[in-house]
């Protein structure tokens, strides 16, 4: 029993190597996304090959008050590398990433609700992808 226990714990910490901040910007004219990933732990780009790993995904399931302008752009510059764990070209982030989401400049934004859907490895594994919700005012 101790044993499924220190497996357990082992999983959460490995579930954990990648942060997420979302935040309005100062002015209020757009959401911007951080993730900060653990030494050696990457993600993958929105525009990664999908034969490969799960791409990046940012949805939107409630917008309130203010129009979203365009879609997700990424901030942050990509690797682009040959991957031999999935065969193909990645796109992918290393260390940090910066996302933005631009909004209705004149707008007085209510409630924005949504999810990030990422796929995280290292060198020698991959977790499951994982779905995280966010909302703005929080």
């Amino acid at each position: 029993m101790l044993l499924c226990s220190v497996c357990n714990v082992a999983y959460a910490q490995m579930d954990e190597v990648v942060d997420w901040t979302v935040k309005m910007n100062d002015e209020g004219t757009a959401i911007e996304f951080t993730a900060t990933m653990d030494t050696d732990w990457v993600i993958y780009s929105q525009h990664t090959d999908p034969e490969g790993p799960i791409p990046l995904e940012f949805e939107f399931t409630e917008v309130t008050g203010t129009e979203l302008i365009g879609t997700v752009e990424e901030l942050t510059t990509p690797i682009t590398v040959m991957s031999e764990m999935f065969e193909v070209e990645v796109i992918k982030f290393k260390k940090e990433a910066a996302f933005i989401q631009k909004l209705k400049a004149d707008a007085k934004m209510e409630t924005i609700k949504g999810t990030i859907t990422y796929m995280t490895c290292d060198s020698k594994r991959c977790l499951p992808p994982k779905t995280i919700e966010f909302q703005l005012p929080q």
